[in-house]
C-alpha cells in the first residue's frame, strides 16, 4: 500500500508531465503531433484524477483512524 507521501509525489510527477505536454503543445507542431501529445494528455489526466481519488481515500482513512 502507498503511503500519503508516495501518493503525492506521483500527483506531482503527473502535473510535471501535463504541463510538459502542454508547452509542447504550443510549440509549431504537425497535425500527427498535436493529436498524439492531446491523447497522452487524456490519458495523463486520467492518471491525475485516479491518483487524486487514491489520495483523498488514504487522507479519509487516515482521518477517520481506520
Amino acid at each position: 500500500m502507498l503511503s500519503i507521501g508516495d501518493l503525492i509525489d506521483k500527483l506531482v510527477i503527473e502535473n510535471i508531465k501535463i504541463f510538459s505536454i502542454r508547452e509542447k503543445l504550443h510549440d509549431n507542431i504537425s497535425d500527427e503531433e498535436h493529436v498524439e501529445l492531446t491523447n497522452k494528455m487524456i490519458v495523463l489526466n486520467e492518471n491525475r484524477g485516479t491518483i487524486s481519488d487514491y489520495l483523498d481515500d488514504k487522507i479519509n482513512n487516515v482521518v477517520a483512524g481506520e
